[in-house]
């Protein structure tokens, strides 16, 4: 694969750079991950030495299996760049890989390559989807099912393990297993040798949630306008208990209670009978220019775990979440934003446990 590597990246460089494979030494083979080596030299001579390691799959688990020594490395001073080479990254493994500096590149054209000395940065983006993907007989990240135990790894502490999971989140212990064993696999949990679940990566689990769900797909969803403007119609909503405790509100709405970086102007609410609710508050439909769009949840899961404030109930931070990352306008940074106050400060949202739920956090 190096081969090819060298031949992709010469093709993509600039004029009058080189880049080109080296004998390994049995020196080399003291460094962590040199299965091979590359130079890439600049216009003007200077060159830098990149050790390739080669893989056939990388999976996010694997990813953190290469830190370790990477790092050691590193303290040592005995580091040269790291390439890793494979047929195909998912963003996941993009990401880690990323996140510690190490440089990728998969044949699909999935490439970040970063060097100091020569000063070069590339980055392309390949195919998303893995082109030979292989049978696991794991469960995927999408669907009702997959949102029911997504919420619930977000919204409580562990730890917990898969019957407990299932009992509360009412799916069957062998579909909470299997996608553990995908969530575990792509480094988004970690798990005890026994296979409780230890930790949760709350932005990853929540970003890769957002890779196969869309606020506006995943739900029905209708346009509105309030002639008055959204504000005015929250205004009506809360003084009306028939209304204001049956919705729940999501989006940049939902979000600006607790992360705010910009006012709100479009509103999203979750109801049942979205047709019902418009006619009650008398919203003009609108195919273009809506301020309020009514979504028919895709799963009462959205309905999960909800807070009520000033008579209009919300649904919950990693819920807000998902659907401002995969939003509009500046929903998804409204939804980055709002990741990093829930990792910051756990304690104002997050149950302590499975036996909290019954009551807020």
């Amino acid at each position: 694969m190096t081969s090819q590597a060298i031949a992709w990246l010469q093709d993509r460089l600039p004029p009058d750079w080189k880049i080109e494979g080296v004998a390994t030494t049995a020196a080399d083979r003291q460094i962590p991950s040199a299965d091979s080596k590359v130079t890439l030299t600049a216009p003007n001579g200077t060159g830098t030495t990149i050790a390739v390691e080669e893989k056939q799959a990388v999976s996010p688990r694997v990813v953190l299996g290469l830190l370790p020594s990477v790092q050691t490395a590193r303290r040592m001073g005995a580091y040269f760049p790291l390439l890793v080479v494979t047929p195909w990254l998912s963003k996941r493994s993009q990401e880690l890989l990323a996140e510690q500096r190490i440089n990728y590149l998969d044949l699909t054209g999935n490439v970040l390559l970063r060097i100091d000395s020569p000063p070069f940065y590339l980055q392309t983006t390949g195919a998303q989807r893995n082109p030979a993907p292989k049978p696991r007989g794991q469960a995927q990240l999408r669907g009702a099912k997959a949102a029911r135990l997504i919420r619930l790894l977000a919204d409580v502490c562990p730890p917990y393990g898969v019957r407990e999971l299932g009992k509360v989140a009412e799916l069957a212990p062998g579909y909470v297993s299997r996608l553990l064993d995908t969530l575990y696999r792509d480094a988004l949990i970690e798990r005890s040798s026994r296979g409780a679940v230890e930790s949760v990566d709350i932005p990853g689990l929540l970003r890769r949630w957002a890779s196969s769900y869309d606020v506006f797909k995943s739900n029905e969803c209708e346009g509105f306008i309030a002639s008055q403007g959204a504000d005015h119609l929250l205004s009506r909503l809360a003084a009306d208990p028939g209304a204001g405790t049956r919705i729940a509100i999501t989006g940049s709405f939902a979000a600006a209670r607790l992360s705010p970086i910009a006012s709100p102007s479009l509103l999203l609410v979750y109801h049942q009978a979205p047709a019902m609710l418009a006619s009650r508050l008398n919203l003009l439909p609108a195919d273009e220019g809506a301020n309020v769009l009514l979504l028919r949840p895709f799963d009462p899961v959205v309905f999960s775990r909800t807070s009520l404030q000033n008579g209009l109930r919300y649904v919950g931070p990693s819920q807000i979440a998902v659907d401002c990352l995969t939003g509009n306008g500046r929903m998804p940074a409204e939804g980055e934003a709002l990741l990093k106050w829930m990792q910051e400060d756990e304690s104002a949202w997050r149950f302590r446990s499975l036996g909290d739920l019954h009551r807020e956090p």
